[in-house]
């Protein structure tokens, strides 16, 4: 089972839900520090045979259009990201259009090949607006991988994984943001600000259990998540904990799973790329799961789970609260046999309850 591994290509400095005009008038005044950004990317891929899809803000194949002609001939897959990394909600029909047009136009020059998919920016498809699915259809695009299957933000009218929607110019693969359900809603994993907060563990052993189930999962990475250092910029406090929180582990997360699992290019994992599918990925990576890093993972996420018991335990004690207790270990003993008992006959019934 192939997973699919992409990059959103942008700088650190474009950031959806801040004034687009006042950033966009000071993007020259910033220092550049894409180019090495994607340098270690390019080198970590070659590093592990891997190739990817870089999702490619179009102002930036206009402006270093050398770095994504590097990026084409080592092999990658180019598609867009927008053009003024806009999201769909903030643009009407006719100003998407415009925008995919341009970003097209210029990602096509830079690169010298065709592109065939595209991802909004801040996943920003939705219901009310999959008249961007037609647009796309229209100009040629074979696949989106714009969509959320998360009650507040895309929607559950998505499907989990990839599947054709119909338009009037013909079918277009979408490919949705790879998630686990946790409770009654689902959580992504597998990128950005989820990957850099959830444990290691855990998402390889998601990624496992999706990919038994006989689907592949998308994994997406920011140039910028390789720099640490780069210059800070004022941001509205949930932008800034999704910016910056945790960008240290990023790296290294991304290599162990790079050396565990399967990785292509999101057209081969489609099969939109019948000429060379996963050549360049000939070597088997390690199928060992319990290492060391497993369990260095594992350990320090135990540790707060038995700490957080611990004070609820010591809270209801002390406050005299003896009900709250009762329901602790109603939900400790109970809910996970059952919960697992429930995954092991939905499995049996090939039912997703990932």
């Amino acid at each position: 089972m192939f997973n699919a591994i992409s990059v959103d290509l942008e700088d650190w400095y474009h950031i959806c839900g801040i004034d687009d005009a006042s950033v966009q008038s000071k993007w020259r005044r910033y220092s550049v520090r894409l180019e090495n950004n994607v340098e270690k990317l390019l080198r970590l891929f070659e590093q592990h045979n891997v190739h990817a899809t870089f999702f490619t803000v179009g102002i930036i194949a206009e402006n270093a259009p050398r770095l994504i002609k590097k990026i084409a001939d080592a092999g990658h897959e180019l598609a867009s990201h927008g053009f003024a990394h806009r999201r769909i909600f903030d643009m009407g029909p006719e100003e998407f259009e415009r925008d995919l047009v341009r970003s097209k136009a210029a990602i096509e020059k830079a690169a010298g090949m065709k592109i065939l998919g595209y991802r909004a920016p801040e996943w920003s498809l939705k219901k009310s607006n999959l008249w961007a699915l037609e647009i796309l259809k229209k100009h040629g695009f074979a696949y989106d991988a714009s969509a959320v299957p998360l009650t507040h933000l895309g929607g559950r009218y998505f499907g989990l994984y990839p599947h054709e929607t119909k338009t009037k110019y013909g079918g277009i693969i979408e490919f949705p943001l790879s998630t686990f359900r946790c409770f009654w809603e689902r959580l992504p994993f597998s990128g950005g600000l989820p990957m850099r907060i959830n444990p290691y563990f855990y998402i390889l052993s998601i990624t496992r259990k999706i990919n038994r189930l006989g689907h592949p999962v998308i994994f997406y990475l920011h140039p910028w998540e390789f720099d640490s250092e780069h210059e800070k910029i004022e941001l509205p406090i949930n932008r800034k904990f999704m910016h910056y929180c945790n960008i240290r582990s990023a790296e290294k997360k991304i290599n162990l799973l790079l050396e565990r699992l399967e990785f292509s290019t999101v057209e081969n994992v489609l099969g939109l790329n019948k000429s060379d599918k996963h050549k360049h990925v000939l070597p088997i990576k390690h199928d060992k799961c319990y290492d060391t890093h497993y369990f260095k993972s594992v350990l320090p996420v135990s540790l707060l789970i038995l700490s957080i018991y611990a004070i609820m335990f010591a809270t209801a004690v002390l406050a005299g609260e003896y009900a709250f207790l009762v329901i602790i270990l109603f939900a400790t003993i109970f809910y996970w046999p059952w919960g697992l008992l429930f995954n092991k006959i939905n499995t049996l019934f090939h039912k997703n309850y990932i």
